[in-house]
């Protein structure tokens, strides 16, 4: 069985406290992982090695070792990844995974990247009957979302158990002619074995971004997660935009006004950002449809920097005439004489 790798630092959990992601909660068919009254807990002998709690991490804290590559090449000289479910019946264990649902759309793509793959060729278990087929929804859901937002997304190409065993046992075909060539300064093998470098399987949701920022600057697809903030409530304390592994939230310096910036093309569905607001002024993270191109655009809200007469604390405001709505001199919090919440962002001891 794989050993599962927990990166505790990016775990949500291990960030904020008052966090409730349970995603890979939810991914496990054994029950490995369980949320209690005090974090998240894992039991190892519980677990069977499947990685769909991998792919469901949306900040890629797990990771299970990749499986070789294995790659075929047509006559046409077009490249396909073969991955294959370990229930296949197929021979193995390159390009065969304990699950095909743990292989998350962010790694698919860069695999497909790194070996110039244009489609994938799958071989899957018979899902129905396999505690693991509960994630197939969920998982095609987010491909297709992916898939609709990327003109040039490698096509999944479901085969059988045979017709796979003999593409893997296939024959390299060479290249023809000045193409041929050019690939034999920097050769891809038709069967590639894993080195030490090979990336781990993980959520891959920073790679999945990056894949469609790349997409075109004219007319941006959606993003494939976005939250809501309601101003209203918001007291710009910046504590998510401080948590934020991607800047889609940020406070932008440098000009005579500060602004407040909402990237949602940056956006992973991390929830970091909602579980940090005491106020809750930010949503839980949603996936937008493919035409809600709008919230791809960055948004600016200019800020207002002053300091409290009653804390002394420095705090933001929107930029708005005195006589405005925002005009108050002391900070939202003494405002709302609400006491200050101690130990809510996770902090590691400072050596004295």
């Amino acid at each position: 069985m794989n050993h599962l790798d927990i990166h505790a630092e990016r775990c949500v959990h291990q960030q904020v406290v008052a966090s409730d992601c349970d995603a890979c909660v939810r991914a496990c068919p054994p029950g490995a992982w369980r949320l209690h009254d005090d974090g998240l807990g894992f039991d190892a002998d519980a677990c069977d090695g499947c990685g769909l709690c991998v792919a469901a991490c949306p900040t890629g804290a797990l990771e299970l070792p990749a499986p070789p590559t294995l790659l075929y090449t047509d006559a046409r000289g077009k490249r396909s990844l073969l991955l294959a479910c370990e229930r296949a019946g197929v021979p193995g264990p390159t390009g065969v995974v304990a699950c095909l649902y743990a292989l998350a759309p962010g790694w698919l793509l860069r695999q497909c990247d790194t070996h110039r793959a244009h489609a994938i060729a799958v071989a899957p278990g018979d899902c129905t009957h396999c505690e693991r087929g509960a994630a197939g929804p969920a998982w095609r859901a987010h491909w297709l979302a992916v898939a609709a937002r990327l003109p040039a997304a490698p096509q999944l190409k479901p085969t059988t158990a045979p017709e796979w065993t003999a593409r893997a046992s296939a024959p390299a075909v060479p290249d023809a002619g000045r193409r041929a060539f050019f690939r034999r300064l920097a050769p891809v093998a038709t069967r590639a074995t894993a080195t030490a470098s090979e990336p781990a399987l993980s959520s891959a949701r920073a790679d999945t971004v990056a894949h469609l920022a790349v997409v075109g600057t004219d007319a941006p697809p959606a993003p494939l997660w976005a939250v809501t903030l309601d101003t209203a409530r918001c007291t710009f304390c910046m504590a998510c935009t401080r948590l934020c592994p991607t800047g889609a939230l940020a406070v932008e310096l440098g000009s005579a006004v500060e602004q407040f910036r909402l990237d949602m093309a940056r956006c992973t569905g991390c929830g970091l950002c909602q579980a940090v607001c005491g106020d809750g002024a930010l949503s839980a993270p949603r996936t937008p449809g493919p035409d809600e191109t709008a919230l791809a655009t960055p948004v600016r809200l200019p800020l207002h920097r002053r300091r409290c007469p009653s804390c002394r604390i420095d705090f933001h405001q929107f930029a708005a005439p005195a006589e405005g709505p925002h005009s108050e001199e002391r900070c939202p919090t003494c405002r709302q004489g609400r006491p200050w919440q101690p130990k809510l962002v996770v902090q590691d001891a400072t050596p004295s």
